[in-house]
């Protein structure tokens, strides 16, 4: 388990649960939200790539806190189903590719492109093989470099303008986490 995910996750749900109640109050489903933030990462990512990056950065966070919510809503509301994780996952990967494909189909330069092409995929490599064990009866829940610090450098990088810097950083940390991933999955799966 992440850093982000282990060190910061408590302290996140416990800032929101007031939001939480409301959500719940107002009977809004987890999947609206996981579908809400699909759509406001969907925009900011077109945002992103018509050149209007600090309105592009306001939705794409938003998108990303949906994202962040949606889990803790549906574990409130007692509506957490195994459709539910699903729908959560799918739309993750989705969420995941859209700002790289902005900033690999904006960029002029043919290096930024290809690095966040790289991005896109090791960032896939990295949820993939935590599926496939898990597929495979082990759970798998490690690396240094998991969605919530991928998003986190996203935005970051993006506040301040420094996509290649950023992309470069997010493929790095994606592969090596890959890497983590399957040679700890070697490990356990021989036991």
């Amino acid at each position: 388990m992440s850093y982000l995910i282990r060190e910061l996750k408590p302290a996140f749900e416990r800032n929101v649960e007031p939001l939480i109640r409301l959500f719940i109050r107002l009977g809004i489903r987890p999947s609206f939200i996981t579908l809400s933030g699909l759509f406001l990462i969907a925009l900011g990512s077109y945002l992103l790539y018509e050149g209007e990056r600090l309105i592009a950065i306001v939705f794409l966070t938003l998108g990303a806190l949906s994202d962040a919510l949606d889990g803790s809503l549906a574990r409130r509301s007692e509506r957490d189903s195994s459709f539910g994780a699903f729908i959560d996952s799918l739309t993750d990967r989705i969420s995941d590719a859209l700002p790289l494909m902005a900033i690999a189909l904006s960029s002029e330069d043919r290096y930024t492109s290809l690095i966040s092409m790289l991005a896109m995929l090791f960032s896939f490599t990295v949820s993939y093989a935590r599926a496939r064990a898990e597929g495979l009866g082990y759970e798998l829940k490690v690396g240094l470099f998991e969605r919530p610090e991928r998003w986190t450098l996203l935005l970051i990088g993006l506040t301040f303008g420094y996509e290649l810097l950023t992309v470069s950083l997010i493929a790095i940390g994606s592969f090596i986490t890959t890497l983590q991933r399957a040679y700890i999955f070697r490990k356990i799966s021989r036991r």
